[in-house]
């Protein structure tokens, strides 16, 4: 059998040129295992077949050790012109020693004077299989990082003068490296040194169509290339990992070479959505693949450049703004691996009972009462004593105190209880301070009834005789519409009465509008700075709500180390979605070193917690194999659990397992 060197289709051995291209044919010469090449290569067995000849495994009979051995075709080892420059291009090649190329040995001819130069055996898939057999879409973040190690090793191969002029997925190698992938380039025994000026013109065996930029197509010969032709290919690669597509789509020759010199590429982002969050992102592969070489980027240290400047800018952060009753996610800031898959869970329910639960043990953040008589001291500490304990976390990680959060329940009884106290006058407490306790509490009771209408009045009567918890509840009904209009004027000053009063979940509140432009001018700078207080004043959503403006960039400088320590303050508090948001930095690498292990622990403790977004990120980490062995099974059961929990993206990424 033979196969054209241009287009590797096979033919029978009678047949002497290709039709469709007019070049000679290579003869196929199939290696027998066992086979001891020049008494020291023993055969393993075949890897490929291509346009220039065939790769086998052999292992080094001294040594022991695995070598891939590239022979030439017979025809092209007779061609003296071509051996020549392929030895030329061999002993540079051996020059470059790089942990992105693989690494290559002395050309050598075999007993029948075919030949062949034993490269590094590389024990992993293609490029092209990695992006096939990966979940889809491919993660960005992995194909940056492949990119950059494609780049490094074109830029230890041009520093020597070498253009490799083919790069595709098939000649990037992937090894292992612990728990990271290393791209390893492949092929440079068909690069071009710049000091050659013969040879091939286009339609030779060295164009691949998917990846060939402009000047190939246009027949620019091998010494005018430079390093920009290969830039031009790593574009193409970069946009096929982040899109699975190719730049371009023809259905032969001619129709390849009038797109890429004179069609534009589609942006990236207008093929997959999510990539508008990468920022630089679509700019940088348009730049690698513009037509004319002096507008792409002069040299690799400039790609790297732009590679390191791409970042994940989560979309812009509405915080919920549903009642008391709702709850769950409003949604992530990614989907796979890469930065960003921090939640913003709904704060409104968790500060309202907590207010509640504040007021009914005696912790109103309004004017303090007169001290008691000793005469009355027993009866008011009785009374004290029957309450709930101090309120804490709930099990969504809603709260900020180490406690239990009381449930809705035990709120009631309580309340009854004050209401019954007051009733009966208080045993010498002030009758105004009764007076309140008593108006809270009938509130809530008919809040927790969804009696809005009726609650509201009274939460507004409670606010004017100065509970802060009752100024920030009614900032709740006005912001979401329950039991009247729906006001964002009047939810704001409850708020920040509520905030000045030192309640800081009225802090939040107004924060949130600020944030998101809720009855005010957008500012984030206020809100990050109302978090801020928050968060100082002990309430860990408030640190949470911060540690997502530092990681963003909205309202603060964007610091890594500031959005951790804000995180690990929610998460060492009992708000779990604070461990969700810590596990992000570690699961992308954010201003620490990427450490799956840590991140998975940190989903685990947040969803174990009750937080939903802890539970869809311990999902996807199963789906993507990031740090466990790939487990759609176990991907199944945490999305599961994540919808059932009310997040949408967890039933978002259940529905799009295979």
């Amino acid at each position: 059998m033979k196969t054209c060197p241009q287009c590797d289709t096979g033919y029978p051995d009678s047949q002497m040129v290709c039709p469709s291209h007019g070049g000679v044919l290579n003869e196929i010469r199939d290696l027998k295992p066992g086979m001891l090449i020049r008494n020291t290569y023993r055969i393993v067995r075949k890897l490929g077949q291509g346009g220039m000849g065939s790769v086998y495994l052999a292992r080094h009979t001294l040594m022991d050790e695995p070598m891939a051995l590239k022979f030439l075709s017979s025809e092209l080892s007779r061609d003296e012109a071509f051996t020549n420059r392929f030895l030329r291009e061999v002993k540079t090649l051996r020059q470059v020693r790089h942990k992105n190329v693989v690494d290559a040995g002395n050309l050598e001819p075999a007993e029948d004077g075919t030949l062949f130069f034993p490269m590094e055996f590389v024990d992993g898939p293609d490029l092209r299989k990695l992006m096939d057999t990966s979940p889809k879409p491919f993660d960005v973040g992995l194909a940056l990082s492949i990119a950059r190690g494609i780049a490094e090793g074109l830029g230890a191969a041009h520093a020597k003068g070498m253009v490799h002029r083919d790069i595709k997925p098939e000649n990037i190698l992937m090894a292992r490296d612990g728990e990271n992938w290393v791209p390893k380039i492949a092929d440079f025994g068909i690069v071009a040194t710049r000091e050659l000026s013969q040879y091939t013109q286009t339609g030779s065996l060295l164009l691949t169509p998917f990846y060939a930029a402009p000047e190939q197509w246009l027949g620019m010969r091998a010494a005018e290339l430079d390093g920009r032709t290969d830039l031009y290919a790593l574009g193409g690669v970069l946009f096929e990992m982040t899109t699975g597509e190719k730049v371009f789509n023809a259905e032969n020759y001619p129709g390849w070479a009038q797109q890429h010199l004179t069609s534009l590429p589609r942006q990236p982002s207008s093929l997959r959505p999510d990539l508008v969050n990468w920022k630089g992102l679509d700019a940088l592969i348009l730049h690698l693949l513009a037509k004319e070489r002096d507008q792409r980027p002069k040299d690799v240290a400039e790609v790297i450049r732009l590679l390191d400047a791409v970042v994940y800018v989560p979309p812009p952060v509405v915080r919920p703004v549903t009642g008391l009753e709702s709850g769950g996610s409003a949604g992530t800031l990614g989907a796979g691996k890469i930065a960003g898959r921090v939640p913003v869970w709904a704060w409104v329910a968790g500060v309202a009972v907590l207010l509640v639960a504040a007021f009914v043990a005696g912790r109103i953040f309004g004017p303090q009462p007169a001290q008691p008589s000793q005469n009355t001291s027993d009866s008011a500490t009785t009374t004290s004593q029957q309450l709930p304990a101090e309120p804490g976390p709930a099990q969504d990680g809603s709260s900020n105190s180490s406690n239990p959060k009381p449930s809705t329940s035990q709120m009631a009884t309580a309340a009854m209880a004050v209401e019954s106290k007051a009733a009966q006058g208080g045993a010498g407490q002030p009758i105004q301070e009764q007076s309140i306790a008593d108006v809270e509490s009938q509130a809530f009771a008919l809040f927790s009834q969804k009696r809005y209408s009726e609650a509201r009045p009274l939460f507004r009567k409670a606010c004017d005789g100065g509970d802060m918890g009752g100024c920030s509840n009614l900032g709740i009904l006005y912001q979401n519409g329950q039991g009247g209009a729906r006001d964002y004027a009047q939810a704001r000053i409850v708020y920040r009465k509520a905030c000045d009063g030192g309640t800081m979940a009225g802090c939040i509140g107004v924060g949130a509008l600020y944030d998101n432009g809720l009855g005010v001018t957008k500012d984030p700078v206020q809100a990050s700075t109302l978090y801020q207080k928050a968060c100082d004043g002990g309430t860990m959503d408030g640190c949470f709500d911060l540690g997502i403006d530092y990681q963003t960039g909205e309202g603060v400088t964007r610091d890594y180390a500031q959005a951790r320590a804000m995180y690990q303050k929610a998460c060492e508090g009992g708000y779990m979605n604070g461990c969700s948001g810590l596990g992000v930095l570690f699961d992308n690498g954010l201003g620490v070193t990427q450490d799956y292990t840590q991140a998975r622990a940190l989903y685990q403790k947040a969803c174990g917690g009750g937080s939903m977004q802890g539970c869809n990120d311990l999902g996807t980490i199963y789906q993507n194999g990031e740090g466990v062995t790939q487990d759609y099974a176990q991907a199944r059961t945490w999305y599961q659990k994540a919808c059932s929990g009310g997040d949408k993206d967890g039933c978002t990424n259940l529905r799009a397992l295979p």
